[in-house]
């Protein structure tokens, strides 16, 4: 199966215009961030015709998550710990509650993070610390990997129709409110959420991956 992504590119530039992102910024982002005391390495493996569950910030209370195939989009890590439940994977831009992915890294998380413009310090200041299995950017890198995406959820999606995975299921993933468990506040969150859906849907024509949303 492969993930051909030569629609997302439009997408990315309509989210450049959009909330005013500097491609040139973002191709920088990813020379730097290349810079880091950090070797690439395939993660295709740890994926490739397995079955997920991602997690997003929309999650409710009453919830339930497996203990075993997890993957958490940033801030939904801490309703999985609230569960006693350390996902296998953490996808984040290190806008959500950095000390809970530092603990869950050092207690059997995998941890991915996204590089972009806004939050390199926070990368060169944490890095160390979380010990990341890969860093994506929004555009490719020789020390980076990029599957597209925009806010951890989708890109947490689109990683895994990337690498082949057999199936995915979205849960807490609600468009048309905040969610409890999002990390840092952006007035603008709304406007992503709902880049969010637009790029799940766009995800299910481009692949033939099972997919199912709850």
């Amino acid at each position: 199966m492969t993930f051909e992504l030569d629609w997302w590119w439009k997408f990315q530039d309509e989210i450049n215009s959009q909330f005013q992102f500097s491609k040139v910024r973002e191709e920088l982002a990813a020379r730097i961030v290349s810079r880091l005391n950090f070797t690439k390495s395939s993660i295709k493996s740890l994926f490739v015709g397995r079955d997920f569950v991602v997690v997003g910030a929309g999650l409710s209370e009453s919830s339930e998550l497996p203990s075993e195939n997890l993957i958490v989009a940033d801030g939904a890590l801490r309703a999985s710990l609230e569960r006693d439940i350390i996902p296998e994977w953490i996808i984040s831009d290190l806008d959500g509650y950095i000390p809970d992915i530092v603990w869950a890294s050092q207690n059997g998380s995998n941890v991915i993070i996204h590089a972009h413009g806004d939050n390199l310090s926070r990368v060169s200041l944490y890095s160390n610390q979380i010990k990341p299995k890969c860093i994506t950017t929004t555009y490719p890198s020789s020390q980076t990997s990029c599957w597209g995406g925009f806010t951890d959820g989708d890109r947490s999606l689109m990683m895994c129709i990337s690498l082949g995975c057999n199936s995915v299921k979205l849960l807490g993933f609600n468009f048309e409110e905040i969610g409890k468990f999002t990390g840092e506040y952006s007035p603008r969150k709304l406007e992503k959420l709902q880049w969010a859906k637009r790029i799940i849907n766009e995800c299910q024509k481009h692949t033939t991956m099972h997919l199912s949303i709850e």
